[in-house]
């Protein structure tokens, strides 16, 4: 049983080391369930707990609830299949699981159609790989199973980093559709769990509005933003990625469906510069998140801005800049800030015409602010 101090947040899933008033932190055990208990001893909440982690418990059960029975993972995958049957109705990929916002505390799960990408990076949820197994099967029965556990999570955790087909069949190249849209990804040696879902609104959303005009998607990853444009009638596409690898599936996606895609490797700042002022008309860009923790928000601040400000440089007046930032720890007026700051610094004006969240098989717990990462913004240029 644990006693936590008054610090806590009520209804958080998270409780941190320095919260913790009984037991001793050194006494609990890694990956171990406990309980939450009140004054006169009264079970609140039930999770497990790691004395090696900054986040000493995480919650996810209700009192009536235990954190080793098999049927919980049964049922929290059953909710998460269908809340997204739900509010994306017809969709045969997107995150089926997704941590916190799941009920379930450290585990991602992509899926692809019939194969699924697993990340897991708690030591909680490590420890009870075999009962999340035995709810993937009965409630997915998927093709394959990739497990991502190569994330820096993971070692803080006191977990080993490693990655590869868990079990079943997976191909080099799954195969998946968005938007109208056919993608391959490789979910083993891929970007994290192999593509970004939680941009599906917003680039259906850039669809409509895209017909003859030229795009540039900056940090590609797989081409989405430049490929969605194309299939829905944009006159020209060109790609910025760092990743050769990643751009050799960027050729393939295009090749696919039937759309030529300029392919720029390099690094995105760079390779920005290097294009002629006003050359789009539509210039989107996606970075990865800069800002890893709370002390690097600041840093995080100024790349945003200096990517931003490259990025307005050359878009069309008239046109749009699409930009988003998937740091938690980056405020959204302070993005906000970062890309007009930037934009000015280019020579260019904004008029802000949308804001997005992240897609609704990502879903936000109110009561867990971690939960809500994604910042997407698009503004007229002038």
């Amino acid at each position: 049983m644990v006693r936590v101090t008054a610090r806590s947040r009520p209804g958080h899933p998270w409780v941190f080391s320095n919260e913790v008033l009984t037991p001793p932190i050194a006494n609990l055990v890694p990956g171990g369930a406990v309980e939450l208990v009140d004054q006169k001893g009264k079970v609140l909440a039930r999770g497990y707990g790691n004395p090696n982690s900054l986040i000493a418990l995480r919650l996810y059960c209700s009192p009536a609830e235990l954190p080793d029975d098999p049927a919980l993972y049964v049922r929290r995958l059953r909710e998460a299949l269908e809340l997204r049957e739900r509010v994306i109705p017809g969709r045969r990929s997107y995150r089926l699981c997704a941590g916190e916002a799941d009920f379930l505390p450290g585990v991602i799960i992509d899926r692809y159609e019939d194969v699924l990408s697993v990340q897991i990076t708690t030591r909680g949820m490590e420890d009870r790989k075999p009962l999340l197994r035995a709810a993937i099967e009965a409630v997915i029965a998927p093709k394959g199973v990739v497990f991502r556990g190569d994330v820096p999570l993971r070692a803080m955790e006191g977990l080993p980093l490693e990655k590869g087909v868990w079990w079943g069949e997976v191909p080099g190249r799954v195969p998946f559709e968005e938007n109208g849209v056919r993608f391959g990804a490789d979910l083993v040696e891929g970007q994290k769990t192999g593509f970004f879902f939680d941009q599906a609104e917003n680039r259906a959303w850039l669809a409509s509005r895209v017909a003859g005009a030229r795009v540039l998607d900056v940090y590609a990853h797989l081409g989405g933003w430049a490929l969605v444009s194309m299939k829905h009638g944009a006159a020209y596409a060109a790609t910025i990625e760092s990743s050769a690898a990643a751009n050799e599936l960027i050729r393939a996606n295009a090749a696919d469906n039937g759309v030529s895609v300029d392919v720029l490797q390099g690094d995105a700042e760079a390779e920005m510069n290097k294009l002629p002022p006003g050359s789009f008309d539509v210039v989107c860009i996606d970075p990865p998140a800069f800002a890893k923790n709370r002390k690097s928000a600041g840093v995080a601040l100024g790349a945003y801005k200096r990517v931003n400000q490259a990025a307005a440089r050359l878009v069309k007046p008239g046109g749009l800049l699409v930009t988003s930032s998937c740091s938690h720890h980056v405020l959204p007026e302070r993005f906000q800030e970062a890309v007009v700051h930037g934009s000015r610094s280019a020579g260019r004006r904004l008029q802000l015409v949308r804001r997005g969240l992240q897609a609704p098989d990502h879903p936000i717990l109110p009561n867990v602010p971690e939960t809500e990462y994604l910042k997407h913004l698009v503004f007229v240029v002038r």
